[in-house]
């Protein structure tokens, strides 16, 4: 009887950066398609900015996506509060 082979699923590594903090991602995540890899670095960046940007004038913040050390992919959000007018 012949062994089946299950496909590998590719372990990807979803690291962040608040300016000059650098988080990195040491467990990962098995995903099957880049346009879910896509996905979740969208929701990731979307938790860190609800959870920083409270209180803040400029920030960047950044999840940076590899497989293994390679990076595959980089979502970049830059937050900046302006005042346009002076208070009365």
């Amino acid at each position: 009887m012949g062994s089946r082979h299950l496909p590998c699923v590719p372990r990807y590594f979803f690291d962040t950066r608040d300016g000059a903090t650098f988080i990195e991602d040491d467990e990962g995540q098995e995903m099957l398609d880049l346009e879910s890899v896509r996905e979740e670095a969208t929701r990731s960046l979307a938790e860190l900015a609800r959870d920083v940007l409270p209180g803040s004038l400029r920030r960047v913040l950044t999840v940076e996506v590899r497989q293994g050390k390679w990076p595959l992919m980089k979502l970049c959000l830059t937050f900046e509060a302006i005042l346009l007018t002076k208070a009365a």
